[in-house]
């Protein structure tokens, strides 16, 4: 049965990490000389002297060269739970600060955001446009909602953030000055923000 809620899921595309995979083959491929440090310390320092070449979703690039897609874009790699159409790839394209797209197969693609634009807001521009305008909550996670805001309703100041895994925090206080409560506040207000979901609160 089809998924009735439309998701996005971000994975961040940058040097850390092919640098990390470049290490990592690196010291399997020279592993032979475990018991000889000189034989593999050379061995690296050799490596170091020939360009790296990294494979990415527009071709090969040296690591470091400065057109790489890595220097010229934030990059980031999306997964949907739902086609890729030609609608779908018009909407990611129209979105202000994406400078580049790639349609990977059905279900994924890969962006470069322009490096004078906050990839929060293009990301949720991106959700918005091609998952709806609201995160919208299922019948379970509405019912467990309100056994918390049940539970918390004898505090003056309460709040339940709900992740776009359909996770749940919330935090609650009698105090108009709690700074405990401001600082979980402002954190969901940063998990948002940066992931997606919703935040809950009371009418005080």
């Amino acid at each position: 049965m089809p998924s009735t809620n439309k998701r996005v899921a971000w994975e961040k595309w940058d040097e850390d990490v092919l640098d990390q995979e470049i290490i990592e083959d690196t010291v399997s491929e020279f592993g032979e000389y475990e018991e000889d440090s000189s034989l593999a310390e050379d061995a690296l320092l050799f490596l170091e002297k020939i360009p790296k070449l990294v494979t990415t979703p527009l071709g090969m690039f040296q690591l470091y060269d400065k057109m790489s897609v890595m220097n010229q874009y934030e990059c980031w790699m999306g997964y949907t739970n739902f086609d890729i159409t030609n609608k779908v790839k018009t909407l990611i394209e129209k979105t202000q600060g994406v400078e580049l797209l790639t349609i990977i197969s059905r279900y994924r693609f890969f962006v470069g955001v322009g490096k004078l634009f906050n990839f929060s807001d293009v990301r949720l521009s991106i959700e918005e446009s091609v998952c709806g305008a609201k995160f919208e909550l299922d019948d379970e996670t509405k019912e467990t909602v309100k056994v918390v805001k049940d539970a918390l309703s004898s505090d003056r100041y309460w709040a339940i953030f709900v992740s776009i895994n359909g996770e749940l925090s919330y935090s609650s206080t009698n105090d108009d000055n709690d700074e405990g409560y401001l600082e979980t506040l402002m954190s969901y207000e940063k998990q948002k923000k940066k992931s997606g979901g919703k935040i809950i609160q009371n009418e005080q």
